[in-house]
C-alpha cells in the first residue's frame, strides 16, 4: 500500500496519543500542527544528506542572460523544479555559485550539456519505508514538546527518532558504492610511505 501524507502525519500523531486519522479535513489542532511540521522538515530532513531516494541528474537550462562583466561568472543555468541541495555539477567545475535559490552562476561557457546531481522532494508514494519509518518520528519528537500529554513523551521520542534516523540513514547508504570507484594515485602512495616509515 502505497505512502500517503495522510499516513504519516497520523502515524506520528499516534505516538502522541492522538486516534489515527483517515484524511486532514477538519482536523483537531494537533493534526494541523503534525500537517505543518511535515511541510516544514520534510524538505528539511531531505537536505540534510544525501538520500539516494531523493537524488537525481538532470541537464541544467542555460538562460540567456549575461552575468555582470565585474564578475568570473560567464553563463547562468535556471536550477531545476523542486531543487534542494546540490551534490555535484558535471562536468566537474568549482567555479559556480547559487544566486536566489534558483540560479546557477559559472564560469563554465561551452556548448556542452550541463548537468546537475541534486536532492529533491519526492512524491510521498515514493518515499521508501526505511525513510517514512525514521520521518514519524521526526515529526512525532518535533510536537511532542507543545503537544504530548507528558513531559516525559519527548525523552523517549527523541531516543526512537535518533536510533530511527541511524537506521535509515544506513540503509540508504547501501543505495552507493561504500568504496571509491577512481584510483587516486597519490593518495595511495602517500599512504604506503606512512606505513613503511612507521614500520621501518
Amino acid at each position: 500500500m502505497a505512502t500517503t501524507k495522510v499516513k504519516i502525519i497520523s502515524s506520528a500523531v499516534a505516538l502522541l496519543g492522538n486516534a489515527p486519522v483517515t484524511t486532514l479535513d477538519n482536523a483537531n489542532d494537533l493534526v494541523i500542527s503534525a500537517e505543518q511540521a511535515y511541510d516544514l522538515l520534510l524538505p528539511s530532513v531531505l537536505s540534510n544528506a544525501p538520500w539516494r531516494f531523493a537524488t537525481t541528474i538532470q541537464q541544467l537550462s542555460k538562460t540567456l542572460e549575461t552575468p555582470p562583466t565585474e564578475t568570473l561568472y560567464e553563463s547562468i543555468y535556471l536550477l531545476p523544479a523542486g531543487y534542494l541541495k546540490t551534490i555535484r555539477v558535471f562536468p566537474q567545475n568549482y567555479a559556480w555559485e547559487i544566486f536566489e535559490s534558483k540560479k546557477l552562476y559559472t564560469s563554465f561557457n561551452t556548448d556542452e550539456p550541463f548537468y546537475m546531481e541534486y536532492v529533491f522532494q519526492p512524491d510521498p508514494s515514493l518515499l521508501p519505508s526505511y525513510f517514512v519509518s525514521y520521518f514519524v518520528y521526526e515529526i512525532a519528537a518535533y510536537l511532542a514538546l507543545s503537544n504530548a500529554q507528558k513531559p516525559e513523551y519527548f525523552n523517549v521520542l527523541e531516543t526512537r527518532r535518533v536510533s530511527s534516523q541511524a537506521m535509515a540513514v544506513a540503509s540508504d547508504a547501501q543505495n552507493r558504492p561504500n568504496s571509491s570507484q577512481i584510483d587516486f594515485p597519490v593518495l595511495t602512495n602517500r599512504a604506503t610511505e606512512q606505513y613503511i616509515s612507521i614500520n621501518l
